[in-house]
């Protein structure tokens, strides 16, 4: 999708906090294979970022989200997400979160960049689409805020 829409739209891929580190809850062999801990740094944020880029042979921009993960907090991107966000500020699109949103985030991502390609007006988001989207979101927060443990005061 870079690629093909690099001419048209900025890229940039935010590396958050690693989702499957070797110390985290949900470790995966991945990161056990690399020794991936949990970032205490922003240096160990940035060489873990470097690695999987340079392992996948990445070439869209990268930036890293600082170590209070406030791209992570402001856009929930956690474990990954897709947006497009227009010039203006307001998203064109913006996938569900985590794996199960992934592949419907890259379908509508490639949607609006092509009709922003070939028609040279952004695209805006379905009032409806929008709407079921925010109550979904709104959803799935409440959901993972009901399944966080609470830490006794």
């Amino acid at each position: 999708m870079y690629q093909a829409y690099k001419d048209v739209a900025e890229f940039r891929m935010i590396y958050i906090k690693e989702a499957h580190a070797i110390d985290s809850t949900a470790p995966h062999e991945s990161a056990r294979e690399k020794g991936i801990l949990n970032h205490k740094n922003t240096k160990q944020r940035c060489a873990t970022a470097k690695m999987l880029i340079d392992d996948e042979s990445l070439t869209i921009p990268t930036l890293i989200d600082s170590m209070n993960d406030a791209v992570n907090h402001a856009y929930r991107a956690h474990p990954d997400r897709i947006f497009v966000v227009r010039t203006d500020g307001r998203l064109g699109t913006a996938a569900m979160p985590g794996p199960a949103g992934f592949e419907e985030g890259i379908k509508d991502a490639k949607a609006w960049l092509s009709e922003f390609k070939n028609s040279g007006v952004e695209p805006e988001i379905p009032a409806e689409l929008l709407e079921a989207a925010l109550t979904k979101e709104k959803e799935a927060a409440s959901k993972q805020e009901n399944e966080t443990p609470k830490k006794n005061s």
